[in-house]
C-alpha cells in the first residue's frame, strides 16, 4: 500500500497508471470545472468510480456536464446533511452537500454489505427478522464532524481547517465501491482526510494540494497517524 501526497497544481499532473476511484471535492462555487473533470475522467479505469462533492451553486451544471457531455453513468446522488456555511437572510440555509457518484461503464464494483446502518427497530422488540442493520440510503444525516472532534485539523494560528470531511463519510461513499489495494486519486486533497481513511482501509492513495499551509498540515497528519499507534486506534 502506498500513500502519496504531492504539493502541486492538480492540472500539471501526468499520470502513469489509472485510478480505480477518483474523489473530487473542489471549492463549492467552482465555475471552471470542465477542464479538471475532463482531465481526471481520462485517468479513470473502465468501470471505475468518479465522485464529485459539491453544493447547490454548481450541482445542476456539473450533473449536466457529466451526464450529457462526458457521457458518464450516474450511479447515485447522495446528500450529506451538515451544519456549516453562512446563514443567509433572504432564504433558507442550504445545510447539505450534494455528492454525485458516476461510473465509467456499467460493470462497476458495489458492495452494499459494507454500507450498513442500524435499523430503527434495533433492540425495540419490533424486529421479527432479527437483523440489526440495513443498507444505507443516499441520504446521509448520521455522519457529523463537530468542532471538538479528535479528527479536526488546526492551523498554526489555532483556527480549524474549513470544509474538512469526516472519515466516516468515506465509509459511506468510498468503502462500498472499492477493494483493498485499489488506487484512489484525490485532486483536491485539502487536510488529507481521504488519505488517512485509505491508510486505515488499505487502499493506495495519490493526492494533490497546491496550498502550502494546508499541504503541510495534511503531510504532518499522515506522519503522526503512521507514528502513533494509539492515534490509529482512536479512529477505528
Amino acid at each position: 500500500m502506498t500513500i502519496s501526497l504531492r504539493y502541486m497544481d492538480n492540472m500539471s499532473v501526468k499520470f502513469v497508471g489509472q485510478a480505480d476511484y477518483i474523489y473530487c471535492d473542489p471549492v463549492y462555487e467552482d465555475t471552471y470545472f470542465e477542464k479538471w473533470m475532463y482531465k481526471y475522467w481520462e485517468y479513470l479505469k473502465p468501470n471505475g468510480i468518479f465522485v464529485v462533492q459539491t453544493d447547490w451553486h454548481t450541482l445542476p451544471d456539473m450533473w449536466y456536464f457529466m451526464k450529457h457531455i462526458v457521457k458518464a453513468n450516474l450511479v447515485s446522488h447522495s446528500v450529506w446533511k451538515n451544519e456549516w456555511g453562512n446563514y443567509p437572510k433572504n432564504k433558507p440555509h442550504q445545510c447539505f452537500d450534494d455528492i454525485l457518484i458516476f461510473s465509467k461503464g456499467m460493470d462497476y464494483k458495489f458492495y452494499p454489505e459494507r454500507m450498513q446502518v442500524d435499523k430503527v427497530t434495533k433492540n425495540k422488540g419490533l424486529n421479527p427478522s432479527g437483523r440489526m442493520t440495513k443498507p444505507a440510503t443516499a441520504w446521509i444525516d448520521d455522519v457529523c464532524l463537530t468542532t471538538t472532534s479528535k479528527e479536526r485539523v488546526k492551523k498554526e494560528d489555532g483556527h480549524l481547517i474549513q470544509w474538512q470531511k469526516p472519515l466516516s463519510l468515506f465509509d459511506r461513499i468510498t468503502l462500498g465501491y472499492t477493494d483493498e489495494e485499489d488506487l484512489i486519486v484525490d485532486p483536491f486533497m485539502g487536510s488529507g482526510s481521504l488519505a488517512v481513511w485509505c491508510k486505515m482501509k488499505n487502499r493506495n492513495y495519490l493526492g494533490f494540494e497546491n496550498n502550502q499551509e494546508v499541504f503541510d498540515l495534511a503531510d504532518k497528519r499522515i506522519e503522526n497517524f503512521e507514528n502513533d499507534e494509539q492515534n490509529q486506534l482512536s479512529f477505528l
